[in-house]
């Protein structure tokens, strides 16, 4: 459903205070209102929706029920973690301990996200795409100074706006969840990628493509190049754990000659 839909005039009692709960749920599922953020403050909700200030305390007290806002005492209601509770439960630990689950991982994402990028070039909007643009645009930014931290954040900010651009409340949940999950692991990813001749380049290429066959509105050109991105992270990351292997072996032969016969 569509936020812009929800204006005061379908606001009418009785049970006003489910009703706007219903709307702000559905915002924040569709990540109007991310995790961690903050809602507007009361007298703006009141206003949008032309009732009283009492009603939005009421629809307020009804999602911190249900979970999905805590209040901060004198400073106001933000959209709790919770929301991602269930999405989460076992599946970090799992990945956070078995790093070797990394190609199991990144082909999910590949079959998710070529997924989304097709949706996103039959739905996006204008809007869409300079949310797009800003993110690419950060992203290089990021590599120009080559702030890790930054990477890994608007990288994983685009392929997010990406999923949002398929205006599908569930893959923008599942998106989220991911890839709020897989944050840790797309900043070692991106660390482990360093040694690769060009990475910077290259990346760049592969977010632009995606974003250009999005903008046309090329579905089967915006799921390849999704699944290209995905298949060259997941090349890239085989060769260069090849390469720490050989390089462990070979400190290890270096460290065993002076134990060797002969050796002075």
């Amino acid at each position: 459903m569509n936020i812009n839909q929800h204006t005061t005039a379908n606001i009418r009692l009785p049970g006003i205070g489910m009703q706007i709960a219903s709307i702000l749920e559905e915002r924040i599922l569709q990540n109007v209102y991310p995790i961690g953020s903050k809602l507007p403050p009361e007298r703006a909700l009141a206003a949008e929706f032309d009732v009283s200030r009492q009603s939005i305390r009421s629809a307020l007290r009804i999602l911190a029920v249900r979970g999905m806002l805590h209040t901060r005492q004198g400073d106001g209601h933000y959209v709790s973690g919770e929301v991602e509770k269930n999405f989460h439960y076992g599946w970090e630990d799992l990945i956070d301990e078995h790093q070797g689950m990394e190609n199991e991982v990144l082909d999910f994402r590949r079959g998710i996200e070529g997924m989304l990028a097709a949706l996103a070039a039959q739905r996006r909007t204008e809007s869409d795409l300079i949310r797009m643009q800003m993110w690419l645009d950060k992203l290089k930014e990021a590599y120009a100074h080559n702030d890790l931290d930054q990477q890994s954040a608007a990288d994983v900010a685009f392929h997010q706006t990406i999923a949002e651009a398929a205006h599908n409340i569930l893959f923008t949940r599942l998106s989220d969840g991911l890839l709020r999950l897989l944050t840790s692991q797309t900043k070692r990813n991106l660390g482990n990628m360093f040694g690769v001749s060009d990475i910077h380049m290259r990346l760049t290429d592969q977010h632009e493509a995606i974003y250009t066959a999005i903008r046309q509105q090329n579905v089967e050109a915006a799921m390849q190049a999704a699944y290209q991105h995905l298949d060259y992270v997941q090349s890239s990351l085989l060769l260069q754990r090849e390469q720490q292997e050989r390089e462990a072996v070979s400190h290890a032969l270096a460290a065993g000659d002076k134990y060797k016969p002969g050796f002075k």
